[in-house]
């Protein structure tokens, strides 16, 4: 199995964390690691791959591409949602600048 997913670094403080979570995709925070998870599911040979510098060029590229179509996609989502959603993506994008959140590739099999 393999998979990408968002989260929390380790070793933040409560604040944050919480900063993280209020940026992060649903379901972000876990009680223990990726690694951890699987292996109690049977799985072996977990794989952790840091991607998050290349999860930095996606989201900027994603922030730069929705500005580049704002009337477009204001008019199909609405010039509120639309500023709620890119405001969400920078602040995402400043959250993982400054190391709190982290993009990893998993692989891992099971017998």
């Amino acid at each position: 199995m393999s998979f990408l997913v968002i989260a929390v670094a380790d070793g933040l403080s409560a604040e944050e964390t919480d900063r993280v979570l209020d940026v992060g995709p649903e379901h972000i925070a876990t009680d223990d690691g990726y690694p951890s998870l699987l292996e109690a599911a049977g799985f072996e040979g977990v794989d952790l791959l840091d991607v998050t510098k290349e999860y930095l060029v996606t989201q900027a590229a994603w922030i730069r591409e929705w500005d580049a179509e704002s009337f477009e996609l204001e008019q199909l989502l609405g010039a509120d949602e639309f500023a709620e959603r890119q405001s969400r993506r920078r602040r995402a994008l400043a959250t993982v600048r400054a190391g709190l959140m982290r993009r990893y590739s998993i692989s891992a099999v099971r017998s």
